[in-house]
């Protein structure tokens, strides 16, 4: 494991906007349309999130924005960053899971999957309850996943 300087401000930033979208897009509008627009592009900002972290879009929107104008303060912490990006990805593989089952039609399907990935968001925002990093630590103990490889996010 590599402990790197890692803001978690970019983690709350990301949290923040994963509520909001599924919120609105859901209670905007409860039908089909809304789950087939949020969730594609909130599936999208996630997993292009762990594919290039340095074009994150809420990583770009907290450091070009909200850092500079003083709306959210860094919350630097040393640690190693790949079990945030391996959970960020397991959120981006279940809002690709849900965007499919929304143009499938199955919109129970799903929100259900969406309203996880809100309630896990929410765990993290609300209380550092990163169930995506524990899934990660028990898969790297045992030997599915390598340990991380330190990265900025």
């Amino acid at each position: 494991m590599s402990a790197i300087p890692f803001d978690r401000s970019v983690l709350k930033v990301n949290q923040v906007i994963l509520m909001t979208g599924i919120l609105v897009a859901y209670f905007v509008g409860l039908a089909r349309p809304a789950a087939v627009v949020a969730l594609p592009v909130l599936a999208a900002m996630m997993l292009a999130a762990v594919a290039a972290p340095a074009l994150n879009l809420p990583r770009l929107l907290y450091l070009h924005v909200l850092r500079p104008a003083g709306l959210v303060k860094p919350r630097v912490k040393i640690e190693d960053p790949a079990p945030h990006r391996f959970a960020q990805l397991v959120g981006g593989v279940f809002l690709l899971a849900a965007s499919l089952c929304a143009l499938a039609g199955a919109l129970l399907a799903a929100w259900t999957l969406a309203w996880i990935v809100l309630a896990l968001a929410f765990l993290n925002f609300g209380f550092d309850v990163c169930v995506g990093c524990m899934m990660y630590a028990q898969l790297v103990r045992l030997g599915v996943l390598p340990a991380g490889h330190a990265r900025a996010a």
